[in-house]
């Protein structure tokens, strides 16, 4: 019973936040982006959106811990390769890089939800379709072009999550993106996530989540035959170190 009451008072929080702040919220962004400029109306999207994850952490009560924060390059983009566990994945990363602002490469379904698609268009975010060769290829461009124009991306290579601590084989597609740009690809690792929502049937519990930024790779010089070999590199990277992390994580239990 405790349980279902936490589940019904965080989406309470949830939906509140939501109604009562982020869709009032976009009227103001509406007459930023008028009166200011995009630019302005898009800092003061971030901001909202950071607020939200930081409330979903919150009121979730999560135990977090962020590692590595420091290895993020400063003052140019990059792109963010993150294994995927769970729907919280994308609160939980918002949270971890508080003070970088980031999109999302996602469904191209999640642009068409009232106001929500309205705040991904205010942060960037690269809609991906995955329908045919085509669509995807486009997606693929536009990402590049986001990174061009300065903006960083987390885009979850695995392309469907994984619900465990252990990431599944990264797709190429991701990493076609960094063979356009030469853009520096940071590496992260989420742990214990899927314990907030899927891992508990579906029911929004604290846990003890880590988010572990993993140094960064860089692409720029490297040769076709390696960037081609780019995903396996990156996956190889997440999984050795999801091995370690797990092991130590279960001696400390």
């Amino acid at each position: 019973m405790k349980r279902v009451l936490f589940w019904y008072k965080w989406w309470g929080t949830f939906i509140a936040h939501c109604l009562y702040y982020m869709a009032p919220k976009l009227l103001i962004l509406r007459h930023i982006n008028k009166k200011y400029g995009t630019e302005k109306a898009e800092q003061e999207a971030f901001k909202s959106v950071q607020k939200w994850a930081d409330r979903c952490v919150k009121t979730g009560k999560q135990r977090f811990t962020v590692n590595g924060l420091e290895k993020v390059p400063k003052n140019r983009p990059v792109l963010f390769v993150s294994n995927h566990e769970s729907y919280g994945d994308v609160p939980m990363i918002i949270h971890a890089l508080k003070g970088f602002n980031v999109g999302f490469v996602l469904k191209s379904t999640m642009l068409n939800i009232p106001f929500i698609g309205d705040y991904l268009k205010y942060m960037h975010c690269v809609p991906l379709d995955q329908t045919n060769m085509r669509a995807a290829s486009k997606s693929i461009n536009l990402a590049a072009e986001e990174i061009e124009k300065g903006y960083s991306l987390v885009i979850f290579p695995e392309g469907k999550r994984s619900f465990n601590n252990y990431p599944a084989e990264f797709k190429n597609g991701a990493f076609k993106i960094a063979a356009k740009t030469g853009v520096t690809i940071v590496p992260i690792y989420l742990h214990n996530v899927h314990y907030t929502y899927e891992g508990n049937g579906c029911m929004v519990t604290p846990a003890d989540v880590t988010v572990n930024i993993l140094d960064p790779i860089e692409t720029g010089s490297l040769t076709r035959a390696e960037m081609q070999q780019l995903n396996v590199k990156a996956y190889n990277i997440i999984s050795e170190f999801a091995e370690r992390f797990n092991e130590e994580y279960s001696a400390d239990k």
